[in-house]
């Protein structure tokens, strides 16, 4: 079982939009994948077309008060979710000076049954977050090739850096930083990439998501790129990009 947070405490980066369609490639490719949805505005159950307050289902929020009694929401074969809502909003201005409630989960039989478990988290730096990082074996950072996305991704670094130097039993690895919603028309592309590829090195996936119709429109369809035709730009895209990540990972 290997844990990956995807965050960003900037919106409209494509946070969401990575990690369901992620999931949707390692789920396709034959790893059982779990998506945690930490966020309060509970889009990933919206992406997927899944109810979100499913009194039937276990919610994030309950795997934050200590439930252990999992029932996930079947979203395929291989993949299921664990979806938020606006009641998880309570903890996430709560210390977890006293340990991280979410980590717990490691020591559930239910998720150890999973080859991955990705967690979605708010655009925000507070302490879902830092949940999702305590919980995590690795995180990504997704960024709009944009020069204040620069900034952005500097300052999720840093708090990061320090979340997991507050707390010894935590180790999290820095997998990389992902450009979303690429559009190399543009005649800065070139020397943005240049600058990340500078600042980060191997940290910058090699595989860049590109801006696509097709990508913006799929939550309204409640499709995820595995169900585009076998030519589409995006879908090949994410393929590649999870092929790096599970060769970074190791497995």
């Amino acid at each position: 079982m290997k844990i990956i947070s995807i965050l960003c405490q900037k919106g409209g980066v494509g946070k969401t939009t990575a990690a369901v369609n992620i999931a949707s490639v390692l789920s396709k490719i034959g790893y059982k994948t779990l998506l945690i949805d930490l966020d309060p505005q509970g889009n990933v159950a919206t992406y997927l077309n899944q109810e979100k307050n499913n009194l039937n289902k276990t919610t994030s929020i309950d795997l934050l008060e200590g439930k252990e009694d999992i029932s996930a929401l079947t979203i395929n074969e291989n993949m299921y979710l664990i979806p938020s809502n606006e009641s998880i909003a309570k903890f996430n201005q709560e210390k977890i000076i006293g340990g991280s409630r979410l980590k717990k989960i490691k020591n559930l039989l239910f998720f150890q049954n999973f080859d991955y478990i990705i967690i979605d988290t708010p655009p925000t730096m507070s302490s879902l977050v830092q949940e999702a990082l305590a919980t995590s074996d690795y995180y990504l950072i997704p960024a709009k090739p944009e020069f204040l996305a620069v900034e952005g991704v500097a300052q999720a670094m840093k708090f990061a850096t320090k979340t997991i130097s507050q707390f010894q039993s935590i180790s999290p690895i820095f997998l990389g930083v992902i450009l979303n919603q690429v559009d190399t028309r543009r005649t800065s592309y070139n020397d943005f990439v240049n600058e990340l590829k500078y600042l980060l090195s191997d940290k910058l996936f090699e595989t860049h998501i590109s801006q696509s119709t097709e990508i913006a429109d799929s939550p309204f369809y409640a499709r995820t790129v595995t169900e585009f035709p076998d030519n589409s730009k995006a879908r090949n895209e994410y393929i590649n990009l999870v092929k790096e990540i599970v060769s970074k990972i190791g497995i």
